[in-house]
């Protein structure tokens, strides 16, 4: 009688343990190194794809540090991160080159943040919940921190609140119900993503997403002026098409208001958040632009040609909106992209001292 050993096997012998997929866990950490300008260089580089981190500079009695952990639950990622007193930074140009396209849920666990957008600035508090959109100009002061993240693609998110384009700079008070709820909630599936499997993860992500959602629509408090579902159904299946249809000359407003059966006038006010039907059409082409030229695959193509590809055929009016829209010219933001993509600074980095950048893998290879 063959002994039974405890652990059960599947059909093709190994054990049910190790056949099951676990939740991917990174680690990235700068305390294995002594010198200072390298943590400061090492973290920059590493949180590069979505910030431009300009810590504080070090002295004897505050010395360098820091640190993020990270668990990918499938479709949502959670992470927490500890460090310096920094300024965050994320211009247009990021937003639209490096294919970070999510949500992010933030809190603090320690420390505050001084959140500006182009009219105001605000004071995020211990416990407060912020949302920021990767898509838009980020610019924060925090001091030394410990923050909890949860990274939701945009496609997630985006169908179920009624006005996507507002979530940007939304805060929710540490001491409402509905801050602390979602919070204790987000800590515990950050807490218990060791111990599941990445198919008992991926079960969470719609309850996840629908406490996400009811929560952050609850924040708006004038309910006269609240989008109505149809609206917002409207204003995403406009942006979807327009982004399927962006290289056609025949884009206009008239060919989206027929092919998507709605009038002129509904189109346009659907699109005022937008800042506008023509506007966003036009910056959605300059995204696409800006992604041929960080293509070296379309090296062999001229500023001019690609361009040409998304309705840009002036050249001088062109240069004009891409500066103006991404704050440099064309032939910068190639260069700039080919020294990022040339630079191998993983090379001189020891990870054994470091940990791992899975992090940054899952966000921009992520939808």
């Amino acid at each position: 009688m063959k002994e039974h050993t405890g652990e059960q096997q599947t059909l093709s012998g190994t054990s049910i343990s190790e056949a099951v997929q676990t939740v991917e866990h990174s680690f990235f950490s700068t305390a294995g190194l002594d010198n200072d300008d390298e943590k400061i260089e090492i973290w920059r580089d590493s949180t590069r794809f979505i910030f431009d981190a300009q810590p504080d500079k070090p002295t004897a009695s505050t010395p360098f540090f820091a640190d993020i952990e990270s668990y990918h639950l499938g479709s949502l990622i959670t992470s927490i991160c500890s460090t310096v007193a920094t300024t965050w930074l994320r211009s247009p140009l990021d937003a639209a080159r490096n294919g970070v396209d999510h949500f992010l849920v933030q809190f603090y666990i320690q420390g505050k943040c001084l959140f500006s957008d182009t009219e105001s600035s605000t004071l995020v508090q211990p416990g407060d919940i912020l949302v920021l959109d990767a898509s838009r100009k980020i610019h924060s002061r925090t001091s030394a921190l410990k923050n909890f993240t949860l990274w939701v693609p945009r496609t997630l998110l985006e169908p179920m609140v009624a006005d996507p384009d507002s979530l940007h700079g939304m805060i929710i008070p540490a001491e409402e119900p509905r801050a602390i709820i979602l919070r204790s909630y987000l800590m515990s599936l950050h807490e218990q993503a060791p111990a599941m499997t990445l198919p008992q993860a991926s079960t969470l992500t719609q309850p996840t997403m629908e406490l996400l959602a009811s929560t952050l629509d609850l924040n708006h408090q004038d309910f006269e002026t609240f989008p109505d579902a149809a609206v917002a159904g409207s204003l995403i299946s406009i942006k979807r098409y327009i982004n399927q249809h962006l290289n056609r000359d025949t884009l206009t407003p008239d060919s989206i208001a027929q092919a998507l059966r709605i009038s002129r006038s509904t189109l346009y006010r659907v699109c005022a958040p937008l800042g506008g039907i023509q506007q966003y059409i036009r910056q959605q082409r300059l995204s696409r632009v800006l992604s041929n030229l960080s293509d070296k695959n379309m090296a062999h193509l001229s500023i001019t040609q690609i361009a040409s590809l998304w309705g840009f055929n002036d050249p001088s009016s062109f240069n004009r909106i891409f500066k103006r829209e991404f704050g440099v010219t064309p032939s910068a933001a190639r260069s700039q992209q080919f020294v990022l993509a040339d630079s191998d600074y993983q090379a001189s980095l020891n990870d054994q001292f470091i940990g791992d950048r899975q992090f940054a893998h899952w966000l921009t290879q992520q939808l």
